[in-house]
């Protein structure tokens, strides 16, 4: 029986593969995800995530945007790189 489990990501370049596989696994029951900001702001991830779950035709997993900011040092901002 595949295990249920919520995801805490911030999809950029890697999370995004990431998003991917934990979709295709039997072994795992994806129920939604939680965006936070990493290496980009929340509103992208937010957006990244759901066009990343549109595209595999997952638009019932759902998505909820989280933290904006790291909880112990300052924001990084790499959207040139991780956007």
């Amino acid at each position: 029986m595949p295990a249920p489990v919520i995801i805490d990501t911030d999809p950029g370049l890697d999370d995004a593969l990431a998003l991917f596989l934990a979709c295709a696994s039997p072994e795992l029951d994806v129920i939604g995800f939680i965006t936070v900001a990493g290496n980009i702001g929340l509103s992208r991830t937010t957006t990244n995530a759901l066009k990343l779950l549109h595209h595999l035709g997952r638009d019932d997993i759902p998505v909820i945007a989280g933290c904006a900011g790291a909880l112990r040092r300052g924001s990084i901002e790499a959207a040139s790189i991780h956007g």
